[in-house]
């Protein structure tokens, strides 16, 4: 790059920092200031700052957006002052859940913060089978993720702990992701730093959550078992084999390098800098990447209003399968205990779930949010309410012992083939087209996995003797 060409783009950047800036309140900028210090801190000085690299994992919600328009305005804001900057790299974990929808607000948020060609700037999307740099000239890169084994873990997760919310959607999400993770840092140039944007204790919360679900499972108590981050990541990626085999479902061959073992990397919290003082849902820099945010819209693809609203949509269904009370009852019962549960909290997943439950508060707009939620299911995992109710009934599990009470209330047509459905799920020779062909729309599930399920029993919470029931035994948000 020739030296005019660097003064051109040096000035382009500085214009993009001074827009930026022009969105900042008092407090944010006091708090960029907090950001950039503590990152020359951790870089050990200006004079290194140049060979630092720090990465952030974005998820594709407002959280993300936020944090990523502080770290690029700290990354100009540091190459302003000095001829070099530290790297940042931005992760996209390629999940089902970012969709081709969040995939393309993700793009103009690099398209705002002007992240696209700039050498100290690494985006990747990072999936199952490969690292690639993300380029807004590659349409490729948000496609539609194909969900039929992630949508076979979920419901078997669902049968098995009888549609337990963080059970049945959450702890297969979390598995996966430390592979992911693990492979975004094994990229290229060596990674000195993640940040992290959640309150300090719970990194700790998590480490320690995820060593005793490894001790329960039966893992040997070795060097991965200090107590630092990268540890339970390792750890965790070692778990999400461990829950496919539990399914009898394939494991991805493990493409990561081995020198991957002996990485340290700084974390550097900056919660603090992001939620002091700060409303985000009303911040002018937050509309400036991501736009403003609507509750009464209904963006159940942002992370921590479909965490709340796919709980309550289960409620609902819970509660007219198993109480015979009308849908919005569930939903808004839920709604209103999770309102109270965080009264007083003012961080952001506070604010969303405090705004949804005071949007959606009667049945005409509960009614709108199923439709809404069941839309998102269908076109995230392929999966119906049908699926979500067979699983509540869990009629599989345990030899099947649930299936005639789950024919009695829900397909009563069906009772007098109930002796050949056991029978179907007990040995494939015995197995009529017909029953197979209903067995799996009705579940949503191949019947290879209904016969797994067929000899496994339902989750005993209190025991924490399979892999679920330690997850949940440990897990210090199952509250929620």
């Amino acid at each position: 790059m020739s030296n005019f060409h660097e003064q051109a783009m040096h000035f382009v950047y500085q214009q993009v920092l001074h827009r930026l800036l022009g969105f900042f309140s008092r407090p944010e900028r006091i708090a960029l200031q907090l950001l950039v210090q503590r990152i020359l801190v951790a870089a050990g000085g200006l004079e290194r700052i140049g060979s630092y690299r720090v990465m952030v994992v974005h998820e594709g919600g407002k959280e993300c957006a936020y944090t990523l328009a502080f770290l690029r305005a700290a990354q100009l804001s540091i190459a302003g002052r000095t001829p070099e900057t530290f790297t940042l790299r931005i992760a996209v974990l390629r999940q089902p859940r970012v969709t081709t929808k969040v995939m393309a607000r993700i793009q103009t948020q690099c398209n705002e913060l002007f992240v696209y060609d700039d050498p100290t700037v690494e985006l990747l999307l990072v999936d199952e089978t490969q690292v690639r740099r993300l380029d807004k000239h590659i349409p490729v890169a948000f496609e539609r993720l194909g969900s039929d084994m992630d949508r076979t873990q979920i419901l078997m997760a669902g049968h098995l702990s009888e549609g337990v919310p963080r059970a049945t959607f959450f702890y297969a999400d979390l598995l996966s992701r430390a592979k992911l993770y693990r492979r975004a840092c094994e990229w290229g140039g060596h990674v000195d730093a993640l940040i992290d944007r959640r309150p300090p204790e719970h990194l700790g919360e998590y480490t320690q959550w995820i060593r005793q679900v490894a001790l329960k499972q039966g893992h040997a108590a070795n060097a991965l078992y200090a107590q630092d981050f990268e540890s339970a990541v390792k750890l965790c990626s070692k778990l999400d084999d461990d829950f496919k085999h539990w399914l009898r479902l394939p494991v991805p061959l493990n493409l990561l390098g081995a020198h991957s073992a002996d990485s340290e990397i700084n974390i550097i919290n900056v919660f603090d800098c992001l939620s002091y003082e700060v409303d985000m849902l009303h911040s002018q820099v937050l509309m400036f990447v991501e736009g403003s945010w609507n509750v009464k819209v209904l963006d159940v693809e942002e992370p921590q209003a479909a965490v709340v609203l796919l709980s309550a949509h289960i409620q609902g269904i819970r509660g007219v399968c198993h109480c015979g009370d009308e849908y919005h009852v569930g939903v808004q019962d839920f709604l209103r205990k999770a309102s109270a549960d965080n009264q007083a909290n003012e961080r952001y997943k506070g604010q969303v779930i405090k705004k949804l439950g005071g949007s959606f508060n009667t049945p005409k707009r509960i009614e709108r949010l199923r439709k809404t939620v069941t839309h998102y299911l269908a076109e995230l995992h392929g999966m119906t309410d049908e699926h979500l109710i067979c699983a509540l009934y869990s009629p599989f599990v345990d030899q099947a012992s649930g299936l005639e009470v789950f024919l009695q209330q829900r397909h009563p047509e069906k009772i007098h083939v109930r002796n050949d459905l056991r029978q179907t799920l007990m040995e494939e020779n015995a197995a009529s087209e017909a029953d197979v062909k209903w067995l799996e729309s009705v579940s949503g599930l191949p019947v290879s996995a209904l016969r797994v399920l067929f000899g496994m029993s339902k989750t005993d919470f209190s025991a924490g003797k399979s892999l679920i029931a330690a997850l949940w035994m440990y897990d210090p948000d199952k509250q929620l």
